[in-house]
């Protein structure tokens, strides 16, 4: 895994990484298997609820605990946010 790029879906996911595990960006880069650093239920609870409102997306619950890596991460919030992008808008009001 290289530097994440700034504005990037990564950089987001990492700094939410970062905050939940209290462990430095450079270090999940370094090793980005998340079982290396202290990835618990609840841990893994506080980024689920910090990933979904930084990025206003819904991650399925089975597919985030699934992923085992940043980058599977990284791939699940890029899905939902694309979904979340394509989704069309609701007005209030309409029939």
């Amino acid at each position: 895994m290289s530097d994440p790029i700034p504005g990037s879906t990564e950089e987001g996911v990492l700094a939410v990484l970062e905050e939940a595990m209290r462990v430095p960006v450079a270090a999940l880069v370094e090793q980005p298997v998340l079982a290396a650093h202290d990835w618990d239920s609840l841990t893994s609870l506080f980024a689920l609820a910090r990933l979904e409102g930084r990025f206003a997306i819904t991650l399925d619950l089975r597919a985030f605990h699934a992923a085992r890596t940043v980058a599977d991460l990284v791939r699940l919030v890029a899905l939902a946010g694309g979904a979340a992008a394509t989704q069309e808008p609701t007005t209030q009001g309409s029939p």
